[in-house]
């Protein structure tokens, strides 16, 4: 399993999200563009194309925060400065790190095998305190083309650490404890604090994707807005604009000490066939909530 390498700094900088309104309303613009299930636009994908390009035109840049970082240690010592658009900091003037060898790992399927269950996938194991670990693929709009339609509801069976309060590890599962989850303001309306965050995002891989390897206990805005919907959409855009490429992705939750919710997740991504010049970003992706303090070790919430 490849893990998570020591960054470079390089100078190239990709394009980012707008403000977070502007941001907010591109997103549901290109959404009402893309087709339910992620399948081929036939003769429509110029238009598609065109539209979408427009779009990315109008975005504005967003200052985010940035530092740089050689461990993970390094990312849990960067503090959140209380704003949205801070909820994402770029690492290493936002260059990915990967060496040319895990630029162009593959990540074959295991038949059988749930953490390698489709071509370009590969999940890690529970640690041994129950907790999701780093993530390993390989985003393709091929991939992306055999994705159906996402399930209303996560089954509870898919139960990552923190999502129960006082609950049990077995070895394998979580079990027992209570499940606490208050409702926030965002956007205008009251939604849920807490999701289960795919660690991988359904939409490169479908079903393969929904199982406790693959999620967090993530807060709103780490799950959705600007959290991990960001690179997610980053990374969907890029192969939109360029079908034939593919980009090689790596996500990993940060936890502090034995904590159950990860502080964070690092993430990653490089477009491979042109060595980053379609995409390129390092990612630090903050797991808070305005307005709610978060007791990690436990995943109990309270209003600040």
């Amino acid at each position: 399993m490849t893990k998570k390498r020591s960054y470079k700094q390089r100078s190239h900088r990709p394009k980012h999200f707008g403000s977070a309104v502007t941001t907010l309303v591109l997103v549901v613009a290109v959404f009402s563009l893309w087709p339910e299930n992620g399948h081929q636009l036939g003769k429509n994908s110029n238009k598609f194309q065109n539209q979408q390009q427009e779009i990315l035109n109008q975005k504005k840049d967003v200052t985010r925060p940035s530092t740089t970082a050689a461990t993970n240690a390094d990312l849990l010592k960067i503090q959140w400065n209380g704003t949205l658009d801070g909820d994402i900091v770029h690492i290493n003037q936002n260059q990915a790190t990967f060496s040319a060898q895990e630029l162009n790992e593959k990540f074959p399927a295991k038949a059988g095998d749930k953490l390698h269950p489709v071509d370009g996938l590969s999940l890690s194991p529970l640690d041994a305190f129950g907790r999701s670990q780093q993530a390993n693929f390989i985003a393709s709009k091929t991939s992306m083309d055999a994705v159906t339609k996402r399930p209303a509801r996560i089954p509870d069976s898919v139960r990552p650490s923190g999502w129960y309060i006082n609950d049990h590890f077995n070895g394998s599962t979580w079990t027992g404890g209570y499940h606490q989850n208050p409702k926030v303001s965002l956007g205008g309306t009251k939604q849920a604090l807490w999701n289960k965050s795919h660690i991988v995002g359904y939409q490169f891989f479908g079903m393969a994707t929904m199982v406790t390897e693959n999620m967090t206990t993530g807060t709103r805005v780490e799950n959705a807005y600007p959290g991990q919907l960001v690179p997610e959409d980053d990374i969907r855009y890029a192969l939109k604009l360029h079908p034939n490429l593919t980009i090689r992705g790596q996500v990993t939750p940060i936890y502090s000490g034995n904590e159950r919710v990860p502080r964070g997740v690092h993430y990653m991504a490089k477009s491979v066939e042109n060595n980053g010049q379609a995409l390129n970003f390092n990612y630090w992706v903050f797991n808070v909530q305005p307005g709610i303090q978060i007791n990690y070790q436990t995943g109990a919430a309270t209003i600040a």
